[in-house]
């Protein structure tokens, strides 16, 4: 019988010869209940390098097998979005990872519910998302930004794709590919923010009649990423 192979993230990640593991992946190879057992541990580093290590039956520390290295496909799938209220947000972050979303960028709006984020702590989902879909790289994660910052960050206008009910142009996945789609917060927008959008000329698109709550419209974004390519 074949060795398990156990995959974890750790962003950074530099191969060296010997891998120490760390206190959490030992609870998981606990967990698992393979920790006892000859395992390989592939540690990925977020960006296309795999360290594949050999890890004796109870051992803490592997040696290095082999290392591979993956080019990044050229394909983006870029959500700028409010911030989700409790664990929706991560909820948004693990089942975007696992379609392919590659940067999440967080707004905060005049009629947001919630400002604020924990960057390690979603980075920490990504990765167990990205782990458990089989990925080899993980997602960015950036913001949180006012409308007006990301705005003025943003090089072309014509990048920007936003998701809005009184839209009468529909959704077309071949057009939005490599694009980034803005999603709003539930409150909706204040004038300004739509006077910011419209003077940047950005596109807006209907994507239906119901009113998404801001992970659904996350997700739909991503299947719509997902279908186009």
């Amino acid at each position: 019988m074949s060795e398990e192979e156990i995959v974890f993230f750790r962003p950074g990640f530099l191969t060296s010869p010997e891998l120490k593991l760390e206190g959490e992946e030992i609870s998981h190879l606990k967990a698992l209940r393979v920790f006892a057992e000859e395992k390989t541990v592939i540690i990925k580093d977020g960006l296309g390098t795999s360290s594949y290590y050999s890890v004796a039956v109870s051992s803490k520390s592997g040696n290095l097998l082999r290392s591979e290295k993956k080019e990044r496909p050229n394909v983006s799938a870029r959500i700028a979005t409010a911030i989700p209220k409790g664990n929706r947000l991560e909820w948004l972050i693990q089942k975007g990872t696992e379609l392919g979303i590659t940067e999440f960028i967080f707004l905060v709006f005049s009629q947001s519910d919630r400002k604020d984020l924990n960057p390690e702590r979603l980075l920490k989902v990504a990765a167990e998302a990205a782990s458990q879909s089989g990925q080899d790289f993980l997602p960015e994660i950036h913001g949180p930004f006012t409308l007006s910052k990301f705005l003025d960050r943003t090089k072309s206008k014509e990048e920007l794709v936003l998701f809005d009910p009184r839209a009468e142009e529909r959704i077309d996945p071949k057009s939005i590919q490599g694009k980034t789609i803005i999603i709003g917060p539930e409150g909706g927008f204040r004038k300004e923010e739509l006077d910011l959008l419209k003077k940047g000329s950005v596109l807006s698109v209907n994507v239906g009649e119901s009113i998404l709550r801001i992970e659904t419209a996350g997700i739909f974004a991503a299947s719509v990423f997902r279908l186009g390519n």
